[in-house]
């Protein structure tokens, strides 16, 4: 209703509107205007929200080592007897850990104990008269934070601040991730060359021309359930953004995604109560329901989720390499990385930033052999499609997937053998997959006619999460943190120890499609030195050198 009172602003309410995400609790990152305007909503109680953008909790090193601080707040106007929440004294005080010397604070509130805990909290504070006829209202400015050490926690995740000479760079690998990195830098006004072993995009692991999108949605909150969730929603208003663009290269038509034997159906029903405040994200239905919306018979209950669905990842790869700034270099073999005179030298390209994205091969070199990449062979089945299994208008998901007709057939997936390079398709998967069919309905609704098949390597970690972020210098990290093996909460006053300009972007196992989209745009703030935008817990639990800390404290 508020909008209807600036007509002038019409059309910025209209951009506003259209990237508006679901108020889910955490981060959620929307970006106008081709990525020159962005905005971050933090939903949840506000010392949390805050606290998670801190780089370390300790007002020296937070000056020292993030590479942005916030230029003004303005507080809502409620006293604090009515939102105690805002004007909490920890609160007051991370705002003061997030601001700089000219850094300014307005509220409309002129309560005598807002100005005492803004002056706590490193802020000299006055009263300031208004226009006539409207009430005083508080100013301050930011001098120094004042140490809160209750909150510090040592900064191992952190990449300190550093310049850029000339906006290049090299992206090893021309799967979705590095597709993906390079055309989200190009936007950012770098010139960036991709490099891959392959003849084309999307000849790996991304060659999937029906790729499945759907979130790992659960009741139980960890870093990988509330990473994923945030992943989904960015990604379904990016893939948006492009179908408008390019309408072949999916579908964001919906998934039913089944309760195909008990542990699904514990894990879905455990999603009720949540799921009640947020019915747009996903909503469960019976039998009757999920075979009305696929189309056909289903043999189970399960969940529908209305902005999943499938996309033609190979195409997507081609598609965002189609920019002015963009050099692609197919047959490339890269087997090493050196680095001298402040650049790194690739074959015969050289720049001072690369980002190794080549799925499971990642690790083959010095500098990320300590990265616990496994790779997991998947094999995809293409049937015929007929007449009853025709009228199949969304993805179905259990143990394996099918998706609708095209050309008259239908993908299956897929299958997971781990530890697993070989690229050959074995018949044994292709009877695997068909057997999975009866997961989802009567085998009499399938034709069974193979047609033909596809073998992807993906690249997984042990926890499931991706690996994002600066690659660590593993020696001499090790030896920098190595007072964590007596007590992993030791405050160690110092930042992690990487490789200058060396970032991975890999590790995705079988939710690529879903988590790339979002863990690239954070990658790309981090290179060209833009503020964060993720939870501090989420960037240390997808941070490439979480495995040599936890080798660290294991120790």
């Amino acid at each position: 209703m508020c909008l209807h009172l600036w007509p002038q602003l019409h059309k910025l309410a209209g951009d506003l509107l259209a990237c508006y995400p679901l108020l889910t609790p955490g981060f959620h990152r929307l970006q106008f205007r081709t990525r020159r305007i962005s905005l971050t909503l933090m939903l949840g109680d506000p010392l949390s929200c805050y606290r998670q953008l801190l780089v370390c909790g300790d007002n020296t090193l937070e000056q020292q080592l993030r590479n942005y601080h916030v230029d003004a707040w303005f507080l809502n106007d409620l006293a604090p007897t009515n939102n105690p929440a805002l004007w909490h004294k920890g609160l007051l005080a991370t705002l003061g850990l997030l601001s700089k010397k000219t850094t300014t604070l307005t509220t409309l509130t002129t309560a005598k104990q807002l100005t005492n805990e803004l002056q706590a909290a490193g802020f000299q504070v006055s009263k300031k008269c208004a226009a006539a006829g409207l009430p005083d209202f508080t100013y301050a400015t930011f001098d120094q934070s004042s140490p809160i050490y209750s909150i510090r926690q040592t900064p191992w995740h952190i990449y300190p601040v550093r310049k850029i000479k000339t906006r290049q760079a090299i992206i090893v690998g021309a799967g979705l991730a590095g597709c993906y990195t390079a055309h989200v830098l190009a936007e950012r006004g770098w010139s960036v060359t991709v490099l891959d072993a392959g003849s084309h995009a999307g000849c790996g692991a991304s060659a999937n021309r029906q790729a499945v999108l759907y979130p790992q949605l659960s009741a139980y909150h960890s870093p990988l359930t509330e990473f994923m969730l945030s992943a989904f929603l960015f990604a379904v208003g990016e893939y948006k953004k492009i179908l408008h663009q390019q309408p072949q290269l999916g579908e964001l038509s919906g998934i039913v995604q089944l309760a195909y034997n008990e542990k699904e159906q514990v894990a879905q029903a455990g999603l009720q109560s949540w799921l009640a405040h947020y019915p747009q994200l996903a909503r469960l239905v019976d039998q009757n329901q999920a075979s009305t919306l696929a189309g056909i018979a289903l043999s189970a209950s399960g969940l529908y989720i209305p902005d999943s669905g499938w996309f033609d990842a190979q195409a997507l790869c081609q598609f965002l390499l189609k920019h002015p700034a963009i050099e692609w270099r197919a047959n490339t073999h890269v087997s090493a990385l050196s680095y001298h005179n402040e650049r790194w030298h690739v074959d015969k390209y050289t720049a001072e930033v690369v980002v190794i994205a080549n799925g499971y091969q990642a690790g083959q070199f010095a500098q990320t052999s300590h990265l616990p990449l496994k790779a997991i062979r998947g094999q995809m089945t293409t049937i015929s499609s007929n007449h009853p299994s025709s009228y199949l208008q969304i993805p179905v998901c259990a143990d394996a997937y099918i998706l609708p007709a095209q050309q008259g057939t239908h993908t299956i997936g897929a299958t997971y053998h781990s530890v697993n390079t070989d690229a050959y398709a074995y018949g044994q998967d292709d009877a695997e997959n068909l057997a999975k069919l009866s997961q989802l309905s009567a085998n009499t609704v399938w034709s069974m006619e193979i047609v033909s098949n596809w073998v992807g390597i993906r690249a997984a970690t042990p926890d499931y999460l991706p690996l994002v972020g600066p690659v660590a210098d593993a020696d001499s990290f090790r030896q920098q943190f190595a007072g964590l093996a007596s007590n992993s909460k030791r405050w160690i006053p110092l930042p992690g120890v990487f490789y200058p300009g060396l970032y991975i972007c890999a590790g995705f196992g079988s939710r690529g499609l879903t988590s790339i989209p979002l863990s690239v745009e954070w990658l790309a703030a981090l290179i060209n030195n833009e503020p964060g935008f993720l939870p501090t817990k989420l960037v240390q639990a997808i941070s490439p050198a979480r495995f040599l800390r936890k080798e660290i404290v294991k120790r």
